[in-house]
């Protein structure tokens, strides 16, 4: 199971992955590999490995290299409308891993299997209403995706996007994504009302 570490600065995000700081490596296709997860984990952040372009087998290892590098809180990514992600997400459950962060699908049944041994969901989302579904569908936070992140960025700005949503879920814990590349990114998320940085 994950080492939990004393946090540098306590946050709702801090505090439910269990990490030293509130910075989230996304799981970035061919960039967010396992070496790179681990390095993030290790320096204190989240890694999340991105699966898109892994196979079951591929996602099974990586977990395992990922493991054998750090035993501080990590995850895996799933797209859930991307061929091989329902089965990615299955590795993942089947090696418990302490967080999943699924985007552009319905993780109901993720989540419920995932809170089953403990483990924690993150939900990316780029508006109010993905936000609410994911929140039924059982999310434990949101990664909110503004224009400037790449791939399922939205059409609002994280600058938007974070106020709005933390406004409208105010209990809910926030990773701000898009847009943000250092320590002053990460203190203006925090005021807007985000938890932590994806970069």
């Amino acid at each position: 199971m994950a080492t939990v570490v004393a946090p540098a600065i306590r946050t709702r995000i801090t505090s439910l992955f269990g990490c030293k700081y509130p910075i989230v490596l996304p799981g970035m296709s061919w960039i967010s590999d396992p070496s790179l997860v681990a390095a993030v984990s290790n320096a204190g952040g989240v890694g999340i490995l991105a699966t898109g372009p892994l196979n079951e087998k591929e996602t099974r290892d990586a977990i395992n290299v990922i493991r054998s590098k750090t035993r501080n809180p990590f995850g895996i990514g799933a797209t859930l409308l991307m061929p091989g992600a329902t089965e990615n997400a299955k590795v993942a459950i089947e090696e418990q891993v302490p967080i999943l962060n699924i985007s552009l699908g319905k993780g109901d049944w993720i989540a419920e299997r995932v809170h089953e041994y403990g483990g924690k969901v993150l939900s990316t989302v780029t508006n109010a209403k993905h936000a609410q579904s994911a929140l039924e569908s059982g999310a434990d936070a949101l990664m909110l995706t503004g224009h400037e992140a790449a791939a399922h960025g939205g059409d609002v700005t994280s600058l938007v996007l974070v106020p709005c949503i933390s406004k409208r879920f105010p209990e809910v814990p926030l990773v701000a994504a898009g847009g943000f590349a250092d320590g002053r990114g990460l203190a203006a998320a925090i005021s807007l009302g985000a938890d932590a940085v994806a970069m």
